[in-house]
């Protein structure tokens, strides 16, 4: 005889819990990455609301996520309560991008030798579509294909402190990566990211490091000549009321 209680089952379906705190992480990565990118301009203001309708969920997630980016300097708030993308004077954009470069020569040569085949297949992938952007001037595939490629390389770093300073000179000059547009052919002769990845395949991580850096600092240079920039602070100002 079959024991009908034994056998019966549960008719709950099998869901699977979602953590409302990995949403969180997820909106905060997708808008600091496209800060970082320079998918926002200096100045720009952006609303939780906005921000909201553009990634599909809720306010809540969006108002965490801007939180932390106010924290780390990613956005700035107005004396009225709103949120935008800070500017920056041309001195603290230069210390900024110079940093950049040391810290970005360091985490490539560090990634030497630990890029697998995938990821020199993703570099390729990469320059290509950069060099393609150039040609078509199509600014945002530019600034899509420069992080990429970048950060392609420096996952491979096995410094996590290096890592997470990268990122956070990124979020912060990032914005200004938008005047790019100005002339992307004039640009395209400050790349070197061919170099950096043709020394990265046999192993020389100090010619890498150095392309890398040049690359940056080629960046630099010509958006220091193209960028608008705000006034540099008072020099009596007190340490902290800068920008």
């Amino acid at each position: 005889m079959i024991n009908k209680k034994a056998s019966t089952t549960s008719t709950a379906p099998a869901l699977k819990r979602i953590d409302f705190h990995s949403l969180q992480e997820l909106v905060y990565e997708e808008i600091r990455t496209v800060l970082m990118r320079g998918g926002f301009a200096p100045g720009q203001k952006v609303s939780s609301r906005k921000l909201a309708a553009m990634v599909g969920t809720s306010d809540m997630p969006v108002r965490a996520a801007m939180g932390r980016l106010l924290a780390e300097g990613g956005l700035v708030q107005n004396a009225n309560g709103t949120f935008s993308v800070p500017h920056l004077s041309r001195k603290k954009f230069s210390e900024i991008m110079t940093m950049r470069a040391l810290l970005e020569r360091e985490a490539t040569m560090q990634a030497c030798g630990n890029i697998d085949r995938a990821g020199f297949n993703e570099l390729k992938r990469c320059s290509a579509g950069l060099s393609k952007a150039i040609d078509e001037h199509a600014i945002y595939d530019y600034l899509d294909y420069n992080q990429r490629l970048k950060f392609a390389i420096y996952r491979y770093t096995p410094s996590q402190t290096l890592q997470s300073m990268i990122r956070l000179m990124w979020l912060q000059a990032g914005p200004f990566l938008h005047h790019l547009n100005q002339d992307l052919k004039q640009i395209g002769t400050a790349n070197f990211h061919e170099e950096a990845i043709a020394a990265l395949e046999v192993g020389k991580a100090e010619e890498a490091g150095l392309a890398i850096s040049r690359d940056i600092l080629g960046g630099m240079v010509f958006l220091q000549q193209h960028a608008r920039f705000s006034p540099e602070p008072d020099s009596h100002a007190r340490e902290g009321e800068y920008e």
